[in-house]
């Protein structure tokens, strides 16, 4: 026994009866809408001879929760506040949720919507109150011209001209949606012509954080640690910094410690109900949201023991001992790190956000741990120099890190160019012309001589994390 919805289009006269029934059932706040009509309209007039023939035409939707066979929303929520039941119905435990609003991202019909006062996420539960007592839902029980229907949706689909989904529907098959729609005459027709949904601004679930600015400072900030950390182990290890010290990733060893627990903490921000963060990590078999942040934790506790054992070291206690094992330790977190970013760019792989939905986002999420976090440890490095220690170490490494800098900024622009959307355009600009100057101050690098190079390093490490904020905030905005 399956529920599932059934609506006739060709009927509906757009008169928002079950939009109002179901917001005044449920208490719905400003702003959120469990189920919303859409206005869909197009065509236009065009000239035949003397005379001006129109086309126009216009139709209307009322879409809600569809309680799909395989529901995304559970799938990728990391507290596994989403249940499915044998009835079909797909119900949200609120005490469980986080308001992390990412099965909001992830629902092809924006379904789960974020309630700004309650703090968490909210969505049609098919009325299961009223079902209990043999009642139908509210939306059904208030449409006046019985063009919205329910019932058991092996007896929906005997019904003649039913489809799982109409124009501007997702034709998603994967997710299976538990709603059958008799489709307007003019369904076709507006797949082939485009058409628009005119009342936008209404149906459009809204969010009380139009700018994710704590999601920009947690993968910035989570990236950068991870890639001074990389370079930190290739000093650990002598390859190919033979000629540095240890003594020389003092400043950077601590600055990973303080950037991955900015970033931790920058992320409980964008939380509804931060106080639930520790529910993070009960859907680690499905959700990628809650593998990346097991995957950042897991890097910080062996970041603290990597440094612990570091310090041992450094200050020659049990030498023999924990060199070898330090290293291997060094080893293991670096690639932590990379599963953890791993992780992170998979969390954005969505289907619903095409511009997020492309190998692009990996290679450009590795290629900013590689940038910052060099560029952070040249720059403890090159203080160092300017302070008059280990200059010849530094000079040695000029030419190097200019190179590298070169190559790695040289990607950043392909895949900035070769992406073709962009938010802003002047945004988007700036931010090209912000690598070009990296990359000129990164030849200029290569080519420094001793302190000259010091002094370079500091301006092109503010240069580049500038274009880094505005290329994810430019990616976060392309989610609107």
């Amino acid at each position: 026994m399956t529920y599932a919805f059934y609506f006739d289009s060709s009927f509906c006269t757009g008169c928002k009866a079950c939009q109002v029934a179901c917001k005044d059932k449920n208490h719905l706040p400003l702003g959120v809408l469990w189920r919303r009509v859409y206005e869909i309209s197009g065509g236009g007039w065009e000239r035949q001879g003397e005379a001006w023939i129109t086309d126009v035409f216009a139709y209307n939707l009322t879409l809600a929760c569809n309680h799909c066979e395989h529901p995304v929303c559970a799938g990728v929520c990391p507290t596994q506040a989403y249940s499915k039941r044998e009835d079909g119905l797909v119900l949200l435990d609120t005490a469980k949720c986080l308001g992390c609003q990412y099965c909001a991202w992830a629902c092809p019909y924006g379904a789960p919507q974020y309630d700004a006062d309650a703090r968490h996420m909210t969505k049609c539960n098919f009325c299961e109150d009223s079902l209990e007592v043999g009642l139908p839902p509210a939306c059904v029980a208030a449409c006046p011209m019985r063009t919205l229907d329910f019932g058991q949706r092996a007896d929906l689909e005997a019904r003649p001209g039913v489809l799982p989904a109409v124009y501007p529907m997702s034709q998603t098959a994967s997710r299976d949606p538990n709603i059958l729609i008799k489709p307007h005459a003019q369904a076709e027709k507006a797949l082939r012509a485009g058409a628009s949904i005119a009342n936008l601004e209404e149906v459009q679930p809204r969010s009380t954080r139009s700018l994710e600015t704590p999601l920009i400072a947690f993968t910035l900030l989570a990236q950068m640690a991870i890639g001074a950390f990389w370079a930190v182990t290739l000093i650990l290890l002598g390859l190919p910094y033979h000629y540095l010290g240890e003594q020389n990733i003092f400043g950077p060893m601590w600055a990973v410690g303080s950037l991955i627990a900015m970033a931790l903490a920058a992320s409980l921000f964008h939380l509804g109900a931060p106080k639930k963060a520790w529910r993070a990590l009960s859907h680690l078999r499905k959700s990628w949201l809650s593998r990346e942040i097991l995957s950042m934790l897991a890097f910080a506790g062996l970041w603290l023991l990597a440094m612990f054992l570091w310090m041992q070291h450094y200050g020659n206690i049990i030498y023999s001992n924990t060199l070898f094992l330090r290293n291997i330790l060094a080893i293991v977190t670096a690639l932590t790190g990379a599963v953890g970013i791993y992780s992170m760019a998979r969390v954005y792989r969505l289907k619903t956000i095409p511009a997020w939905c492309n190998w692009r986002i990996m290679v450009g999420f590795f290629v900013t741990a590689f940038l910052l976090g060099q560029l952070l440890t040249a720059s403890f490095l090159a203080a160092d120099a300017l302070r008059g220690s280990h200059v010849a170490s530094y000079a040695a490494l000029l030419s190097p890190t200019g190179v590298s800098l070169v190559l790695l900024l040289g990607i950043q622009f392909w895949l900035v160019i070769s992406g073709g959307q962009s938010a802003d355009v002047t945004v988007h600009r700036l931010r090209l012309s912000l690598i070009g100057a990296g990359m000129l101050g990164a030849v200029a690098l290569s080519i420094a001589v001793e302190k000259a190079g010091a002094w370079i390093t500091f301006p092109i490490f503010l240069v580049i994390l500038v274009e880094e904020i505005m290329g994810r905030w430019l990616f976060y905005r392309l989610r609107q």
